[in-house]
């Protein structure tokens, strides 16, 4: 059975994917992954793409060595590459979510543009994720559990596809198929200790439901599976409303927002966050958002926050941003405006300039500091750069991080300000900020 199932698997998503030239699998050596791993080398003359084993040792069972050896003789006997990662799991709340996210940074190490990761987590591995995530309060997209197709990210923007081709099978099959196939697999002490919720549910919960109801694990797993779709279709939905509600800059814009119904303004500012990749705040931060930030007064610029994400508003706009580092105001630099400058927040400022003028000035860059004033080019007086500011619509907290340049006592050129002065113009100085 796993091999039929893992066929079609295959030729479905490599027909969607030609990108994939090699399946790299997470091989802990369980019976789960062992299965995969077997069921792989049976079918892997149908679709002709190498195949990588990764082995990450956590540490944290004294079996851990063992179990080191045990994948090495197999797949040394199948003639399958394998690679091992070493790591260390950070010592933090759950124990669980610092495991896998260590083994995920090994996986990561072992990816490449091309390949796809492949995961062994089947039926009852669903039902129970199901199960976990509606007792912590998780929201439709939670309770969808794992995906069979999904994408692991890497680096920077890059991602591979990730595929879970086993999930549509129970671990009753894949330990008969193991068994037919005299396959050999370790067994991780961990799994038997109740204090870890899964393994809770797993060992008390499921046994007794299974018992009065035995289509238990297939139908919390043909619920998830209904419950992705669902999480599609509210997907689709919020990016209509994002068509009208949110701008080109990523700013939500506040008339819009407010014309939606309560329901569908918690969705799209979920939506408006996780397309921005932003942390995602409980219940209560969201109604927050809307009844604090966004419905204060025309005038006030509130800001709320959480690990990881600020919230601000200004104007008929609001702003969803990583938590910024304070600037010092105090902070000042000489500058030739021929090489980019990098800025103590990590921006990196460029000058553009008329490289056949020999008379050009040298510059300092700084902050503001309060008070400044530029005459834009064509006129005769002067005015306060916080007017300027204003007018062009920057946010009160992006004024205080724009980087001035001045040519002595002369303020000649703002970073993000398209009003420039006669002196700039003379040299053609325009300024870039990244």
């Amino acid at each position: 059975m796993p091999e039929q199932a893992l066929k079609v698997f295959l030729a479905e998503q490599l027909r969607a994917s030609p990108e994939v030239k090699r399946l790299v699998l997470g091989f802990s050596g369980g019976l789960d992954s062992t299965v995969l791993l077997h069921a792989l080398l049976e079918v892997a003359p149908c679709f002709q793409r190498p195949l990588l084993a990764v082995h990450v040792h956590h540490g944290l069972s004294l079996n851990a060595d063992a179990w080191v050896a045990h994948v090495q003789t197999l797949c040394a006997d199948r003639g399958v590459p394998l690679e091992i990662h070493r790591v260390g799991v950070a010592q933090q709340a759950s124990l669980e979510a610092a495991a896998r996210e260590a083994r995920y940074a090994a996986f990561a190490a072992s990816l490449s543009a091309g390949d796809a990761l492949l995961l062994a987590q089947h039926q009852d591995d669903q039902a129970e994720t199901l199960l976990f995530r509606l007792l912590r309060g998780a929201g439709v997209t939670g309770l969808g559990a794992m995906h069979a197709v999904s994408r692991f990210a890497l680096a920077g923007d890059l991602s591979v596809p990730q595929w879970r081709p086993l999930l549509g099978l129970s671990r009753s099959a894949l330990e008969q198929y193991a068994t037919d196939n005299a396959l050999s697999w370790v067994e991780d002490e961990s799994n038997r200790d109740i204090r870890y919720a899964r393994n809770f549910l797993r060992q008390e919960i499921f046994p007794r439901l299974r018992s009065q109801w035995p289509a238990a694990t297939p139908t919390l797993a043909a619920t998830a599976l209904r419950l992705q779709e669902a999480d599609g279709l509210l997907d689709e939905l919020a990016l209509e409303m994002a068509q009208t509600c949110i701008d080109d800059g990523w700013r939500l814009l506040i008339p819009a927002w407010r014309a939606l119904t309560p329901a569908r303004q918690r969705l799209l500012l979920r939506y408006w966050l996780q397309q921005q990749q932003l942390p995602m705040p409980g219940a209560q931060m969201l109604d927050k958002i809307g009844r604090e930030l966004i419905a204060a007064g025309d005038d006030a610029t509130p800001l709320l926050t959480w690990p990881g994400c600020e919230i601000r508003r200004y104007r008929e706009h609001v702003y969803a941003m990583v938590p910024r580092p304070p600037v010092d105001r105090e902070w000042q630099c000489e500058w030739d405006g021929r090489l980019p400058l990098t800025l103590p927040d990590g921006r990196v400022l460029q000058a553009e300039m008329n490289t056949a003028n020999e008379k050009q000035p040298a510059f300092r860059v700084c902050y503001r500091r309060g008070g400044e004033r530029l005459r834009p080019a064509g006129q005769t007086q002067s005015r306060a750069l916080k007017t300027l500011l204003q007018e062009a619509g920057m946010p009160p907290w992006e004024r205080e991080r724009v980087p001035l340049v001045f040519a002595g006592d002369d303020l000649l050129a703002v970073a993000g300000l398209a009003v420039n002065t006669a002196a700039a113009a003379g040299i053609g100085l325009r300024l870039v900020l990244k």
